[in-house]
């Protein structure tokens, strides 16, 4: 799905990585997350940056899709109105946006994991091409306030070039 390009700079940006300039800069997935996609009154849309590990390649990655392997599901508790308690998370990533990144599969964990080299194979062979700690359960909580969801990922140590972030803003989605 090609997003117009209002959508895009009214969008909700969410950076767990905090390095970029314009989007909310957050340590990692928590209650504060929930209540800024939860009480957004813009267009339904959230890019999301995320720092990635073992990705094939030492650039930024769209997300395509995503296996969450966290272990829990933070939609527990009393059922919040802005949206369905177990919500459709097909097709929910943009990822036909013209910004020229490689994209792959996310692999969520559970924060603080820290996978073996036997387990980083097995995540693969699960068809995940890198993991992740925050974009999953963020994803979820945007699933069920009917967003659609931008994903960029970010390898460890790197920052996402600005000329991107600056398509994003002036052509991404025509």
């Amino acid at each position: 799905m090609v997003l117009a390009k209002t959508k895009l700079k009214g969008a909700l940006r969410i950076d767990f990585t905090k390095s970029v300039a314009g989007f909310e800069p957050i340590d990692s997935f928590g209650d504060a997350v929930v209540s800024l996609i939860r009480n957004n009154n813009g267009p339904k849309v959230l890019i999301l940056i995320d720092r990635a590990y073992g990705l094939p390649s030492a650039t930024a990655h769209l997300v395509s899709d995503h296996l969450n392997l966290t272990g829990g599901n933070p939609l527990t508790g009393p059922n919040d109105p802005c949206g369905e308690r177990f919500p459709s998370v097909n097709d929910i990533y943009v990822t036909d946006v013209p910004v020229g990144l490689p994209s792959g599969i996310a692999a969520g964990l559970k924060s603080g994991l820290s996978p073996s080299d036997d387990a980083v194979k097995l995540i693969r062979s699960l068809g995940a091409d890198f993991y992740c700690y925050n974009l999953v359960p963020a994803m979820i909580v945007a699933a069920h306030a009917r967003y659609r969801v931008l994903a960029i990922v970010v390898p460890e140590g790197a920052q996402l070039d600005s000329t991107l972030l600056s398509a994003l803003d002036n052509g991404g989605g025509n």
